[in-house]
């Protein structure tokens, strides 16, 4: 992939179901463990709530997949096993799909109120 297309999936939340719906799969496959089939929260934060660690919007998103969490606390850097077309899928998938839900079982939340600037 070219610089620019990178980018751009780094940028731009995906949109299209297929995109979403490839999201979802990878999200059930690798981040269920440790934030929950619905998002609220275990081993990692909430991802429900408009609170956000890392920051919120699909660029922090995308980042925080790809380098990982902060030091210690356990998130790994999904980038050795993800290419970067399936990290946008997935976090434009958290973004649309599980993010503005409600849990069964929401986790406290934790960082700031995140806004779109």
């Amino acid at each position: 992939r070219s610089r620019r297309q990178r980018q751009m999936c780094i940028r731009d939340r995906l949109t299209e179901a297929s995109d979403i719906k490839a999201g979802g799969a990878i999200y059930t496959a690798n981040c269920v463990a440790c934030h929950m089939p619905d998002g609220g929260g275990g081993i990692g934060p909430n991802l429900t709530d408009e609170y956000w660690i890392l920051g919120g919007g699909v660029k922090n998103v995308f980042h925080t997949i790809s380098e990982g969490g902060r030091d210690g606390k356990g998130m790994i850097a999904w980038k050795q096993t993800l290419k970067p077309a399936e990290i946008a899928q997935v976090a434009s998938f958290i973004l649309s799909e599980i993010n503005g839900k409600t849990p069964a079982n929401p986790k406290a939340a934790e960082g700031e109120i995140w806004t779109e600037e």
